[in-house]
This record gives structure tokens, sequence and C-alpha cells, in this order.
């Protein structure tokens, strides 16, 4: 279900087994993101009007440690398993 709900996002990983779970349904798969409509339903004037710099974002990013943790184990995590997939498909070509 959370994946259904981030129809929509632009990139993302998706394990194969939700992929095939995705493939093999006949429901239908609205777009529930957009980012036109997430400017204008965001409350938020300094956010949502486009007003928030990088500088300042890296900033308050920086400034919220579990945010800051989470990306980073997030990255690490793709990049060993990019590593992973690339190291399979070396193997296969030989």
């Amino acid at each position: 279900d959370e994946i259904r709900e981030l129809a929509g996002t632009d990139r993302m990983t998706i394990p194969p087994n939700f992929l095939k779970m995705l493939a093999d349904s006949t429901d239908p798969l609205p777009r529930k993101l957009d980012p036109a409509s997430a400017v204008k339903n965001c409350k938020d004037a300094e956010f949502g009007g486009g007003k928030l710099q990088e500088k300042e974002f890296r900033f308050l990013l920086n400034q919220d440690g579990c945010a800051t943790e989470k990306m980073c184990q997030g990255i690490r995590a793709f990049v060993a398993d990019t590593d992973k997939l690339e190291a399979a498909i070396k193997s296969k070509l030989k």
C-alpha cells in the first residue's frame, strides 16, 4: 500500500517483489504525488512559496540529526545495493 501511495514520485527504488505485485495487478494506479499540487497545498509560505534556498535547506537538514542520519543510512544502503547489482551483472556477462 505504501508503494501505491507514492505513485507519482520521479525516482524511487522499489524491491523486485513489489514491482512484480504492481505488474501483476489490474487495479488502477492513479498518480498520488504531483509537485505542482504539493506546492499549491503547502501551508508554509517559506517552503510552499519556493523561497527556501539550497544553503538554507542544507542548514535546516543538518540541524535535524534524525533526518540527516536516516538520509545517510539510505544513501549507504543504496550504494551497497548498487554495488551488488553491478557485480551480479558483471558475473552474468563473463
